[in-house]
């Protein structure tokens, strides 16, 4: 016999749940077709619909034995961030007692910076972002650096006078790369410039770190645009333009760029999570601060023989040949220079291209100052940066203001390097005294507004 005991309403409640729960997982799993789903890829709101209906379908399958179990899960989990919640207070409370400066850096990079400080009152400031031109160093008040709230580093030594307005742009070599203010090239070069009799100009710092040419032309169109207009013009550059070529494997880059690409680009997680997210939350709690601290784990500082600049992948094929990307490098950089020439035309300034010296172009490797920065580069990068170079030089009869400055450094003289293309101190002397000099033979001094013709 057939039994017509009736269902019971918790059992018809369980099969609605279930029902329910399907429905739930099935919209989730086809979000994209029945437009629930904003993009191509599944996102966090069908992600929870899908966990929602496979707890409803779980609670209405197990009916109590479920509830129980999800209580009993529910408890372990509270006790277990009640007591992290714990340690992270009392890992606060030890951090405040101990006082010790660097444990609430952020990163390592702030606490790379903080020890750098400590020993030279030196740092490499951070990087904020400015529009057409990328970025711009974040401001930076210390006694021996000092960046204003535009990303403009102090020029020493500049007098209050209606002179020749001179704007220096660049890199880090122009920008002065770990030297005080006083020993970059704008502050030497305005202090060479004040010792000069009859030569008034004021020199600004428009460099900043790890520019190529096309940010530093965009920068000037940018200032020219905006109506601050120089009578003089001075470029220090050209390494920059071959470490973004050597690091891109193609020409016109900028420095980073795959990374900042990267971030640009369209993933396949459309979460819009970081990949590093996990990592960069754990590491900001006080209990991997002092557990990092316990441990006496020091943040690593690049060693002075680590490669300037890492190779493309397509450096890797043994029958890649470079002169292509060399070339394509020398005529962008070159490209640049037409262009500021047109605009010293329609503005009416003056400029000049001052071509910096590198340790590792027509430089004996054999020599003692040059031997030990050189013997760990990538022998690839080296020849990369002499084949540019080359055939940057071999067309500047057409270029009348590209002046190199490799002849000014002897050989004797390769410990003012402080790598491939930074100076020390005394090496921003030896070249601002030199671009000083060289200016000044350009300028009429009975009109010192009235520029070089050349």
């Amino acid at each position: 016999m057939l039994s017509n005991t009736p269902k019971s309403p918790m059992e018809r409640y369980r099969k609605i749940a279930i029902l329910i729960g399907i429905l739930l997982f099935l919209a989730a799993l086809f979000g994209n077709i029945i437009g629930f789903s904003s993009g191509e890829g599944i996102g966090f709101g069908q992600i929870f619909m899908a966990l929602s209906g496979i707890l409803i379908v779980l609670a209405g399958a197990f009916g109590r034995r479920f509830v129980n179990g999800y209580r009993s899960v529910a408890i372990m989990i509270l006790n277990t961030l009640i007591l992290l919640a714990l340690l992270e207070f009392s890992a606060l409370i030890l951090i405040k007692t101990i006082g010790i400066e660097n444990i609430h850096q952020e990163n390592q990079r702030e606490q790379i910076q903080t020890r750098d400080v400590r020993e030279s009152g030196l740092m490499f400031p951070d990087q904020e972002y400015h529009p057409f031109v990328m970025w711009r160093s974040a401001p930076v008040s210390l006694p021996l650096m000092n960046v204003n709230q535009s990303g403009i580093r102090r020029t020493y030594w500049v007098p209050r006078i209606e002179g020749t307005r001179i704007f220096a742009l660049g890199g880090s070599a122009m920008w002065g790369w770990m030297v005080p203010d006083s020993s970059t090239i704008p502050s030497c070069l305005q202090k060479e410039i004040n010792s000069i009799p009859g030569f008034e100009a004021s020199v600004t710092n428009l460099a900043q770190n790890a520019w190529v040419s096309t940010q530093e032309v965009t920068e000037l169109m940018l200032r020219l645009r905006s109506g601050d207009i120089p009578d003089l013009l001075i470029f220090y550059n050209g390494a920059n333009d071959i470490f973004a070529s050597f690091e891109n494997g193609r020409a016109g880059m900028i420095i980073g760029n795959r990374s900042i690409a990267g971030r640009l680009s369209v993933q396949e997680d459309q979460s819009g999570a970081s990949p590093d997210g996990l990592t960069l939350l754990l590491r900001s709690t006080n209990i991997f601060m002092l557990m990092d601290y316990l441990i006496g784990i020091e943040p690593e500082v690049a060693a002075p023989n680590v490669r300037f600049v890492a190779a493309a992948t397509c450096f890797d094929d043994p029958g890649f040949d470079m002169a292509p990307l060399a070339g394509a490098t020398a005529a962008h950089y070159l490209e640049n220079y037409r262009i500021v020439e047109a605009l010293s035309k329609e503005y009416n300034f003056q400029f000049y291209f001052f071509l910096q010296p590198l340790l590792c172009f027509e430089t004996d490797d054999s020599h003692p100052g040059a031997s030990e920065l050189l013997e760990t580069e990538d022998e690839r990068f080296l020849e990369f940066v002499g084949i540019t170079y080359s055939m940057i030089l071999d067309q500047r009869n057409d270029y009348p203001r590209l002046i190199p400055v490799q002849d000014i450094i002897d050989e004797e003289e390769m410990e003012i390097f402080i790598d491939l293309c930074h100076l020390n101190a005394s090496g921003n002397e030896k070249v601002a005294a030199w671009m000083a000099e060289y200016l000044y033979a350009g300028l009429a001094v009975s009109s010192p507004d009235t520029l070089i013709n050349q």
